[in-house]
């Protein structure tokens, strides 16, 4: 599999990273706008040109193979299971591309709607240690369906994992954001760091543990997302470099979206942001010279 620019690089990086270190998400963000060029020939084997696709199938089938690297020849027959929707543990909502919407529908017998979803995503594994749902433009669900959808991303079952595919998450629910991990998977890249973050030669721990405190919720979550385009800046670069510190970055960002999680579920976010600084003093190089 051809990887077009350092953010498609960048993204495979990071699910692997996830897959290595176990911590994989109960549902992620696959975002990004147009098709891929690049996956020209492969849209005549898929019938999809889109790469957020080609992840999401990729990814699916590391999981279910129990590799940790993403477009291996050993998954092959796993991902054409997926792509002709003939595994039982991967499921497809939203295909029908033209419709307007994705409903919540009346019960769980109504095939193709979220309350058929979730009670697929309560039962146990058929052949793996993993499910997955691949949801098709996302930003197709109804209100009623997203709030129920948020209910089961809440408490999720321990063994699914939900991917929904969007061109841009502002299209989802704040609160539904605020539940998944956004891989950003772009066509070609696109990527600029905010002027005000782009001095930065490290993430500033001594203000994420003086004055972030002090913050409001909401000024408080701003802020932890103004870091993350910092971040996913230096470990763009670490990954072109090859750099040793890329899996320190890797798990900084983890933090980050392990503390914007928990925001979401009213703990206590003096306590949090201390430790989170503390956390991210350990782990981070300054200048290479050391931790910070």
């Amino acid at each position: 599999m051809y990887l077009a620019n350092k953010t498609q690089k960048l993204a495979a990086r990071i699910l692997e990273s996830h897959m290595a270190r176990r911590r994989v998400s109960h549902a992620y963000i696959f975002s990004g706008s147009g098709e891929a060029l690049e996956m020209a020939e492969l849209a005549g084997e898929h019938g999809s040109a889109d790469i957020k696709e080609e992840f999401a199938v990729a990814f699916a089938a590391a999981l279910l193979s129990g590799s940790e690297k993403l477009f291996q020849v050993a998954e092959s027959s796993i991902s054409a299971r997926i792509w002709k929707r003939n595994h039982p543990d991967v499921r497809w909502i939203g295909e029908d591309q033209e419709e307007r919407s994705i409903k919540v529908g009346e019960d769980s017998s109504e095939r193709g709607t979220i309350r058929e979803i979730i009670h697929w995503a309560g039962i146990k594994p058929y052949e793996s240690p993993w499910k997955l749902c691949i949801v098709l433009k996302s930003e197709r669900l109804t209100d009623v369906a997203a709030n129920a959808f948020l209910k089961t991303l809440e408490e999720p079952p321990p063994h699914t994992v939900f991917l929904l595919l969007v061109e841009n998450k502002t299209h989802l629910l704040e609160t539904i954001q605020s539940r998944c991990f956004e891989i950003r998977i772009p066509a070609s890249e696109s990527f600029a760091v905010p002027r005000s973050l782009a001095g930065l030669a490290t993430i500033p721990v001594k203000e994420i543990l003086e004055s972030y405190p002090s913050l409001s919720k909401e000024d408080l979550r701003r802020k932890l997302d103004g870091l993350m385009p910092f971040i996913r800046e230096k470990i763009t670069n670490l990954v072109s470099a090859d750099s040793p510190d890329l899996d320190r970055w890797l798990e900084a960002m983890d933090l980050v979206y392990d503390s914007k999680a928990a925001l979401e579920d009213n703990v206590n976010y003096k306590l949090m942001l201390t430790r989170l600084a503390m956390r991210l003093s350990r782990i981070l190089p300054v200048d290479g010279k050391g931790l910070i």
